[in-house]
């Protein structure tokens, strides 16, 4: 944003983070963004977008709902820890939910595609369809959030079908090239 001259407010309730990152130049305030004056305070009401990356829980969903409940024209986009995290914070409506560590596990994958001997157009298609079939299915299983045994079905009702995409890929491969057909037969990642 600031190599875009797109001006922004951002807060921390950490002073070591808050001193670490004014070193490097950025406005950064100390506060705690689940309260209302400080969100007023740093005037929320300006804003057209709310980046919510609160590593504890608890406190984004209190600061999610809090901006929710008083600024409701304001987008976020939120960083979730986790699967269950991604769920409450679309509880609140909200839309932009990034998974935490789902991009870094995709480029992983995709450094272990490669080191087993994928090739790169093969190593995209892979990773890329892995990724829209989690994406689809994290909102497919929305509904179900608060039955953890019919995730767990879902889950591995997923990895079979996965599975099975992946065989049928490698099917196609092998009808093409032997060499390609090892490659391809390299385990599919577990969604996460």
């Amino acid at each position: 944003l600031r190599a875009r001259q797109i001006p922004f407010t951002a807060l921390d309730n950490s002073a070591e983070q808050v001193d670490f990152v004014r070193e490097f130049g950025s406005k950064i305030y100390y506060g705690d963004a689940a309260r209302l004056d400080i969100l007023r305070a740093a005037q929320i009401e300006k804003a057209r977008v709310v980046v919510l990356a609160i590593d504890d829980v608890e406190q984004s969903l209190k600061t999610a709902e809090l901006i929710r409940r008083h600024y409701p024209e304001i987008r976020i986009v939120a960083r979730a820890r986790n699967r269950q995290h991604a769920y409450r914070l679309l509880d609140l409506g909200i839309e932009n939910v990034h998974r935490e560590t789902f991009e870094a596990s995709l480029e992983v994958s995709r450094d272990v595609l490669r080191a087993l001997g994928m090739r790169e157009g093969d190593v995209r298609s892979t990773v890329e369809r892995f990724k829209d079939y989690d994406e689809r299915r994290l909102k497919e299983d929305y509904p179900l959030r608060s039955d953890i045994e019919k995730l767990k079905v879902r889950a591995r009702n997923a990895a079979e079908e996965l599975e099975q995409m992946f065989r049928e890929d490698a099917t196609d491969v092998a009808s093409g090239s032997a060499g390609d057909a090892a490659a391809a037969a390299a385990p599919a990642p577990r969604p996460g």
